[in-house]
């Protein structure tokens, strides 16, 4: 606890009022049949699926996910936009702002 105390101001300093952005995840959605026939496959895939959001919640950042597109199987992907705790204000604008740019309209019967 101490050590991660001690991550956060250095996180926020090293962002020097950036934001932070990056995949949500490194893998689309996978089947599930497969995860619910392997427990070992299981936990390998749900690490996997966490690594990118870990650190930012280890590091009380709050974050947006915005949907940019869909991969090569037609599967959503998203990009994680986050900011230091007590920034949500400022991650919320900016997100508004960005996915104007760059989000595709998100259409659930694709």
């Amino acid at each position: 606890m101490d050590a991660n105390t001690a991550l956060i101001p250095e996180a926020v300093a090293r962002l020097d009022g950036a934001l932070l952005a990056m995949p949500t995840t490194p893998i689309t959605a996978p089947a599930i049949a497969p995860l619910e026939a392997d427990d070992d496959l299981f936990h390998k895939t749900n690490l996997l699926t966490l690594r990118n959001v870990s650190p930012a919640n280890v590091l009380e950042m709050c974050g947006v996910a915005l949907p940019n597109g869909r991969d090569g199987n037609g599967m959503p992907t998203s990009f994680l936009i986050s900011a230091p705790w007590g920034e949500d204000e400022r991650l919320l604008s900016s997100a508004l702002a960005i996915e104007k740019i760059v989000c595709e309209p998100f259409d659930p019967s694709v």
